[in-house]
């Protein structure tokens, strides 16, 4: 299985659910990387800016994808975290999927899945995209980072 994992991209401000121009053009980057990868299912939170983040995917001729959004209840990121992990376990084998998440879900995400812990990704973090490989055997973990730099 291979798994797409990345925070949603640049958003306006703490305090609005919604990509910065930035941010679109980042997710349009996205989209145009992700393109031929095969993926059919992609996982985010219900915040508009990861649902965003994957639109222009989703949106391109011969892309046929599933997002599934799994809300975070009550501020209940474990329960999210888990949630999402269940439903990549039970993908079949040779499925490729994306999971857009947060700064506090990511992590989580990659460490249930790999048993890899990754740096902290800052509140300004927006570039980060990481690639994991789950064969039948031992999990790996690239890091590659698209778009506009972010400190």
């Amino acid at each position: 299985m291979m798994i797409f994992a990345l925070r949603h991209a640049d958003r306006v401000s703490e305090n609005v659910d919604a990509l910065s121009d930035a941010g679109k053009v980042r997710a349009k980057l996205l989209g145009r990387m992700l393109a031929q990868s095969g993926i059919q299912n992609a996982y985010c939170s219900d915040a508009k800016r990861t649902q965003d983040t994957i639109a222009p995917l989703k949106a391109l001729p011969g892309v046929q994808l599933t997002v599934h959004k799994v809300p975070i209840v009550n501020d209940d990121v474990d329960g999210h975290v888990q949630a999402i992990v269940t439903a990549l376990k039970a993908l079949p084998a040779d499925s490729t999927a994306a999971v857009i998440g947060h700064t506090n879900t990511i992590d989580g995400i990659i460490k249930a899945l790999t048993n890899e812990v990754i740096a902290e990704i800052k509140p300004n973090e927006f570039d980060k995209l990481f690639v994991l490989s789950i064969p039948a055997g031992s999990p790996s973990l690239t890091l590659l980072r698209y778009g506009a730099p972010t400190p």
